[in-house]
C-alpha cells in the first residue's frame, strides 16, 4: 500500500529498515510479506537498526529511519549486528549482516513499524533533490 501510494515499484526502494523485535511470529510474518512485495528483488537491501540501539518502542519508527538517512549522502547500508542465524522463514535475499554494503546511489529508503493493537505504519522517504 505504501508503494502504491507513493507511485512506486518495489524496484525503486534501495533500502528496507525491518521491523524485526526477534519475535519468533513477528519475524516470519514480516519477512513473509517482504517476500510476496519484493521478491527476488536485487536492488533493496535490508537492514535492522534495532540491533544497535534496541527497541525504543514509541520512538523506534523515528529512530530506526534516523540511522539509515546517512545513506543518502554516502550510500552506506548499515549491517545487522549479532545476526548469526537466519530461521529458513525468516530468508531474504539481501539482509545486510557482518559488514556494511557500498551502494553507489541512494533514492528511497522504507521503514517498516508494527506496533501492539494494529498500530503500524511504512515510511518511504526520497532523496532531497536540490
Amino acid at each position: 500500500l505504501a508503494l502504491k501510494k507513493a507511485g512506486l515499484n518495489p524496484g525503486d526502494i534501495n533500502i528496507l529498515n525491518a521491523h524485526a523485535t526477534a519475535t519468533q511470529l513477528g519475524d516470519i510474518q514480516e519477512c513473509k510479506a517482504i517476500r510476496d512485495v519484493f521478491g527476488e528483488e536485487e536492488t533493496v537491501w535490508i537492514n535492522n537498526t534495532k540491533s544497535f540501539i534496541g527497541h525504543t518502542m514509541g520512538a523506534a519508527g523515528t529512530l530506526e529511519l534516523a540511522g539509515n538517512l546517512p545513506a543518502f549522502e554516502d550510500g552506506l547500508v548499515h549491517q545487522t549486528l549479532n545476526l548469526d542465524e537466519i530461521d529458513p522463514d525468516c530468508y531474504l535475499r539481501n539482509i545486510v549482516c557482518d559488514q556494511p554494503k557500498q551502494l553507489d546511489r541512494v533514492d528511497f529508503i522504507m521503514n517498516n513499524s508494527f506496533g501492539m493493537f494494529g498500530i503500524n505504519s511504512v515510511l518511504i522517504v526520497k532523496r532531497y533533490k536540490n
